[in-house]
């Protein structure tokens, strides 16, 4: 074992670019659907040693950029498969999307790699101290990256430890950020040959296993309530979608999957379709009323029906389009609707959109103009209906959307995943919407037209599930809220004084060890 550790060693010292390259490129697989937990130790403690190699500064941010660069383009390849859904127009882009994307993105790394080399060099830190630094230095870059220029937290460290439900209960008090930094920390420290620094990284895994524990099997389980909803999961093609060859066909599908359903779950309260459900403008009389109503039987309570729709405004200086979840009565009368708030660049709109639709390109929507987005924190509701809160798409993966003063008693997330066929990156979707349920202690429910569509309770067990590709529907009870989280109550808050507080200890650390000196 030492002689193997030995040649370990030796190789990452002749070969540094390859072993980080290589370190982050199989970070992913400690994510969904691999969850392969010792590759998110493994590829840090790589990461660690190639890093305090480096000779200057230059070194540690290429070190940084490949770890980052390896990550993202393995973690990030399957956004390629939107290509394909009209390949004569966007296949040409697809090498610039696989490798621009992950190349700005590790930028990220490669400055936490430059600040935590320089600090460890100016502040003479000790292999513990200065693999807390890295992490610290990490877990910050990781933030900004989910904030700014509209934000992406897709991946984020935490997601090494969150994927797995019983190491993920801790989000309901740290946040994904949080609970990333001691991913980090623990990772990291392992690495650091030091009987203290171990033990340490094993404690903190450990701790958030007890703490998982104890919300899963000590804390009560929150009821399951009367509501009953279901989720249709209709898995169209994306390419089949808008094609006007399979419009009546789609269109047929959806109301008949719907139908059956209902012939299975008589007392539905309320049904869920995904994102732009039908090709259709709903709320534009195009007979989806007719249709809705002809569902139900007379001598019977129609359900609610909650759809994913375009829609549009049209004004006296242009039409304005939204991408917008749609509450309608049984009798197919609208009573509400939430207009996506998060738009997804280059795909619902272009950053600087007239500038580039002035040269041709478009995004991949193909809407000129792109979508508008809507106000924030939307609230559905109707009597006998629980309060809904509306996430459209990837806006499941923003923390902060899912929260607000007007908390609801349900997340539903209704989203169109077709775009990336059977690739992971339906997965990483579910795994990071899944963290929003134990983030703020409410039930989330979730329909997606080619899956994976999934109900869970506000402590994110799984209640039932249609895979990817399947077609059918879901019905479900729907469980009760649980009282707002910590995390709930102070938000991100929570991380900045976490991360205060390691930041004033290595402080204290350094004074300590200039005082012994002296």
């Amino acid at each position: 074992m030492r002689r193997r550790a030995q040649l370990l060693r030796s190789w990452l010292a002749a070969h540094p670019v390859w072993a980080a390259l290589l370190a982050g490129a199989v970070l992913p697989l400690s994510f969904a659907p691999f969850f392969i937990l010792p590759v998110f130790y493994l590829s840090y403690a790589v990461f660690l040693t190639v890093l305090w190699r480096a000779a200057s500064d230059k070194a540690a941010f290429w070190c940084g950029w490949l770890f980052g660069f390896g990550q993202f383009f393995t973690g990030f390849i399957w956004m390629g498969e939107a290509f394909f859904v009209d390949a004569e127009k966007f296949l040409w882009l697809l090498p610039f999307a696989i490798t621009l994307l992950p190349a700005a993105l590790a930028l990220f790394v490669a400055l936490a790699a430059l600040a935590a080399h320089r600090g460890r060099q100016r502040f003479a830190l000790g292999p513990i101290g200065a693999a807390l630094l890295l992490a610290l230095c990490l877990a910050g870059m990781a933030y900004l990256r989910s904030t700014i220029l509209t934000g992406l937290p897709w991946n984020l460290p935490v997601m090494g430890w969150a994927s797995w439900l019983y190491l993920a209960q801790p989000v309901a008090y740290l946040g994904v950020h949080g609970l990333g930094l001691l991913a980090l920390i623990s990772a990291l420290l392992l690495a650091v040959a030091d009987a203290r620094a171990r033990l340490v990284a094993l404690a903190l895994p450990v701790l958030a296993f007890i703490v998982s524990l104890v919300h899963l099997h000590v804390l009560a389980t929150p009821p399951l309530l009367d509501t009953r909803v279901i989720l249709v999961q209709p898995n169209i093609p994306q390419v089949e979608k808008w094609a006007p060859q399979h419009r009546a066909e789609n269109i047929e599908k959806t109301f008949r999957l719907t139908s059956l359903a209902l012939a299975q779950t008589a007392d539905a309260d309320l049904i869920v379709w995904p994102e732009t459900a039908l090709p259709a403008l709903l709320d534009e009389g195009t007979g989806f009323g007719e249709r809705l109503r002809a569902l139900y039987p007379p001598d019977r309570s129609a359900p609610y029906l909650l759809a994913g729709s375009i829609r549009r405004d049209v004004g006296a200086t242009g039409t304005d389009y939204f991408n917008a979840a749609m509450l309608f009565s049984g009798q197919g009368a609208l009573l509400a609707r939430s207009d996506k708030h998060h738009l997804v660049p280059f795909g619902e709109y272009l950053p600087l959109q007239q500038w580039l639709e002035a040269i041709g390109l478009r995004q991949l929507t193909q809407l000129r103009g792109g979508y508008t987005p809507g106000p924030p924190h939307a609230r559905l509701q109707a009597a006998r209906l629980p309060q809904i809160g509306v996430l459209i798409c990837y806006e499941a993966i923003f923390p902060h959307l899912s929260a607000a003063q007007a908390r609801p008693d349900v997340l539903v997330n209704i989203t169109n995943d077709a775009w990336f066929g059977r690739s992971i990156g339906p997965h990483q979707h579910l795994a990071i919407a899944r963290l929003r349920a134990i983030e703020q202690g409410l039930p989330f429910l979730r329909s997606a037209n080619t899956g994976i569509s999934a109900g869970y309770d506000a402590r994110g067990r799984l209640l039932d599930h249609l895979a990817l590709g399947e077609t059918g529907s879901l019905s479900l009870r729907l469980p009760a809220a649980l009282p707002p989280s910590f995390y709930a109550r102070f938000g991100d808050g929570v991380f900045g004084v976490v991360y205060g507080l390691l930041i004033a200890g290595l402080f204290l650390q350094r004074k300590r060890l200039r005082d012994r000196q002296a």
